[in-house]
């Protein structure tokens, strides 16, 4: 009896030990596939991840900045790219990018991730298959500075390019309170050729 008793509470230590590692933080790894507002999708505020406030209802500044601030998108190119959300006294920050060919909404080029620790791909595997998107990490939603988050990252236009490019991408400035409620969704579209 005495050893079912000590191996009880063993195996209740471990358990207290493991959960305790996870403690409070941020409670994602990254934006689920299809959430910037892009044709056919929805954005955050619409999946009910982050839905007490309208899109664009902040004071947030939502940026895409390219490498050389191009006025068209050149065939084959590989662009260096940040997404950039600033909101004062906000310390945690979340993205999602996507890139398609403005004739027919199909994905367009390829992301390359150049910082594997705050960004990631991710693929939709219900519906939109064919669209890749890049999003931050679990330690990716960290702000750089207080009130800033940043991500940077590659895309390759592709080699062959008849289409106008459209970049989407949304942002979520989050209060840090372990919810999802009280965050600010934000979403952009900057267009070329």
């Amino acid at each position: 009896m005495q050893v079912k008793k000590y191996s009880l509470q063993i195996v209740v230590l471990i358990l207290v030990t493991i959960l305790s590692a996870y403690g409070p933080g941020p409670s994602s790894s990254g934006a689920p596939a299809s959430h910037t507002g892009a044709p056919g999708e929805g954005n955050c505020t619409e999946s009910g991840c982050h839905d007490d406030h309208i899109v664009n209802s902040g004071t947030a500044m939502l940026q895409l900045e390219i490498e050389g601030q191009p006025e068209k998108i050149e065939a084959g190119k590989i662009y260096s790219l940040k997404v950039k959300i600033e909101d004062n006294n906000i310390t945690r920050f979340g993205f999602q990018a996507l890139v398609l060919e403005g004739n027919n909404n199909q994905n367009c080029g390829e992301f390359l991730i150049t910082d594997s620790a705050r960004t990631q791909i991710v693929h939709n595997r219900y519906k939109l298959q064919d669209r890749k998107y890049v999003t931050y990490t679990f330690n990716g939603t960290d702000a750089v500075a207080k009130g800033k988050g940043e991500w940077s990252f590659k895309w390759k236009a592709p080699e062959k390019l008849n289409t106008p490019v459209h970049f989407y991408i949304s942002g979520v400035s989050a209060n840090d309170d372990m919810s999802d409620k009280g965050d600010k969704v934000y979403t952009k579209i900057s267009k070329y050729n």
